[in-house]
């Protein structure tokens, strides 16, 4: 049962960094508009940062997921690291790390709705492996 359980939580770990990258590229991406700086140049706002950052984050979830799922044996240490990423991922949508736009009207808001509900996902489903199951094993 705690195997299957197990399993189970890498399996969401891996479908949370899908759904966070599906959300940045295709159903919640972050904000198109560009920063105007007193020199005149142009730039990306905070939140195209935090968008790439997450992006960045979410294929190291999705990897590290992946080989936790196929690993026979001592799987946990992939958990501690999935649960690092969990922190560094919630992070970036804070001011902490990068954040984005402080308005409430900007569409990035929604975009750290996604991210912070994968980064909690991540986290939660890490500590979950960590403290249940055999020690360092997945019977296949």
């Amino acid at each position: 049962m705690k195997t299957k359980m197990n399993k189970i939580m890498i399996a969401l770990q891996a479908l949370a960094a899908v759904l966070l990258i599906g959300a940045i590229k295709i159903w919640a991406p972050v904000c198109g508009k560009m920063l105007e700086l007193v020199s005149g140049k142009q730039v990306p706002m905070k939140c195209h940062w935090a968008g790439q950052a997450a992006i960045a984050v979410s294929v190291i979830i999705l990897a590290v997921a992946v080989m936790a799922f196929l690993a026979k044996k001592e799987y946990k240490g992939f958990m501690v690291v999935n649960a690092v990423a969990g922190v560094v991922l919630f992070l970036i949508f804070t001011n902490t790390l990068v954040g984005v736009c402080a308005s409430a009207e900007m569409r990035c808001q929604i975009t750290k709705i996604w991210g912070m509900g994968a980064a909690a996902v991540t986290f939660a489903t890490s500590l979950i492996n960590l403290i249940s199951g055999k020690e360092g094993q997945i019977p296949g």
